[in-house]
């Protein structure tokens, strides 16, 4: 009987939104109590938030760093190593889940991370410190991707919504608590202790994991992956996610999106994707090997739909969550702790939303779509009016209602789209999968911030040079607090308001991703109720022929 219905559903030809269970290995999920399953939680949360906050506490310390190592020209390196490393390998640290398991994977991620953030703070050179940094971004990388892989792995349906929106906390506290950490350690000690903290933390993290997660795959089956192992994809992937995300980090800043080294490793990235994407599609066609990315589902329609619902996520996810806070500190004259307070409608209101958003998915799976839907609206509403704040040095108490509704947004597309990816994606390929969403939602926030960069430099350069010298216009690039020094009270009213014009031109380019997110919400909602219904009809004639069998005498 098994054989003849396997013949009989491979006879059929699939259309672009079936999922063809028949042949897929079952599934492999781990069964935890439910004390287990908050602590592995719990473990999750604590690498997730290092790692997050790592991208953030840097930033209000650089000039700290640069004068302790009297290298200011190199220290926007510091972000910028750990960034790109941090990108590049995840969809790399996805695929390796599949040969290695989850569990050891995640430990030697946390491992990484903690002994070149240990390298990081005993660094006596700027040199040293950005190398080290780029080998913690690898380890950060792991500990983003696998969180989520595992988290897909680990967590039954009925409570994969609430702990997706659990996780997605994360992401609105380190982005609070990174800029006014790493001032506060700055400021009142050394930013030695930046990396130090992370040490601490690791430990709790991995003590958690190893304790209470279950253990990983057998040798043999480690072995077994090995031999189709996609190593020429790997190094390709790395290749192009390195080339393009520097030329989107550095574009406008380090150097002209017109120079040389910009037009170079762009033109050379998008090359080497192409290339890359040629190589995974002839191993998906006439290769035994195991190809990073899972090109096979790319023939469905609600599989392509949730990747670009994440990578547009992405555009709308990091930009306000950075660059509100630099509206207030430039347009408002508000300190870096400040800005980092005024930014709490949205930093809570996120995470509570994703919270009560997950709880309702996991309870009534049905309204995962259609809450994409609202939350892509809402985007499309906050981001819109965002565009329109006044550019007075006043901070309109509206303000604080748009970041409600963009963090409602955000917390509403998080948990729901994640959740789907779960429902969609067959067990075998879950991995390759939430590698490709986690990346495609980071690649989202480098383009985004490199479009917006782009957008409100442009605006400075047009308009400072024709009341500023260049010496006060290298003060006010420097920070909002040198600014102050060196330019009269009636210049910096002036300066916000060229800011707010600049801001407010960059939320008015985010308009058209938040349409488009908002569009492929609702065409997603329509792929994914077809799928249901193929899914349905298949089952429904599987019971019909084991009826008819039974039947028979």
């Amino acid at each position: 009987m098994a054989k003849s219905e396997i013949q009989i559903a491979s006879s059929a030809p699939p259309s672009s939104d079936t999922t063809i269970e028949t042949t897929d290995p079952p599934a492999t999920a781990e069964v935890l109590s439910n004390i287990q399953l908050s602590l592995v939680i719990l473990g999750l949360w604590v690498s997730l938030f290092l790692c997050s906050l790592e991208t953030t506490i840097v930033s209000t310390s650089l000039i700290h760093i640069a004068n302790d190592l009297n290298d200011l020209s190199n220290a926007g390196w510091i972000v910028v190593a750990y960034l790109l490393t941090f990108n590049a390998f995840i969809l790399i640290w996805s695929k390796l889940s599949d040969t290695f398991g989850t569990k050891w994977l995640l430990l030697v991620a946390n491992l990484i991370f903690c002994i070149f953030s240990i390298a990081c703070a005993v660094s006596q050179t700027m040199v040293q410190l950005i190398i080290f940094r780029a080998f913690q971004g690898v380890g950060g990388s792991g500990m983003y991707s696998l969180t989520f892989v595992i988290l897909a792995q680990v967590v039954p349906m009925d409570k994969l919504g609430i702990c997706t929106g659990i996780l997605s906390s994360v992401f609105a506290l380190a982005s609070l608590l990174g800029p006014i950490l790493g001032g506060v350690i700055s400021d009142q000690s050394t930013w030695r202790w930046i990396f130090w903290l992370n040490v601490p933390g690791v430990a709790v993290a991995v003590a958690i994991l190893s304790k209470f997660m279950d253990g990983g795959k057998s040798s043999q089956q480690v072995l077994r992956s090995m031999k189709t192992m996609d190593i020429v994809g790997a190094f390709l992937s790395l290749a192009w996610a390195i080339l393009l995300i520097f030329a989107l980090q550095e574009g406008g800043k380090e150097y002209e999106w017109n120079s040389g080294v910009i037009i170079g490793t762009l033109v050379s990235g998008i090359a080497m994707l192409i290339v890359f994407a040629t190589w995974e599609w002839w191993v998906y066609c006439y290769s035994t090997t195991d190809g990073l990315f899972p090109v096979g589902l790319l023939k469905r329609s609600v599989v392509v739909l949730l990747f670009l619902n994440l990578l547009l996520l992405g555009f709308t996810f990091y930009v306000p969550v950075i660059q509100i806070p630099q509206r207030f500190q430039y347009v408002n004259g508000q300190t870096a702790t400040r800005a980092g307070i005024l930014l709490l409608p949205l930093t809570l209101v996120s995470p509570t939303t994703a919270l009560v958003a997950g709880s309702v998915v996991g309870r009534h799976r049905f309204w995962a779509p259609g809450l994409a839907i609202l939350g892509g609206c809402l985007n499309l509403v906050g981001i819109t009016l965002m565009s329109t704040l006044p550019i007075d040095s006043n901070v309109p108490a509206a303000q604080f209602g748009y970041q409600v509704i963009i963090g409602m947004s955000l917390g509403l597309m998080t948990p729901t789209l994640l959740y789907l990816l779960k429902v969609e994606v067959p067990e075998k390929d879950m991995a390759g999968a939430m590698g490709v969403g986690n990346m495609g939602r980071t690649l989202g926030g480098c383009i985004g911030l490199a479009i917006c960069g782009s957008v409100l430099q442009s605006k400075l350069n047009g308009e400072l040079p024709k009341f500023l010298d260049p010496e006060q216009i290298a003060a006010i690039s420097a920070s909002s607090g040198s600014a102050a020094k060196v330019l009269t009270p009636e210049q910096l009213a002036r300066v916000g308001r060229v800011y707010g014009d600049g801001f407010n031109l960059e939320f008015k380019g985010l308009i058209a991703f938040a349409g488009l997110s908002a569009i492929t919400a609702v065409l997603l909602w329509f792929s994914h109720m077809r799928s249901l219904k193929n899914k349905v009809q298949r089952e429904g004639r599987r019971d019909e022929s084991v009826l008819t069998e039974m039947a028979e005498p």
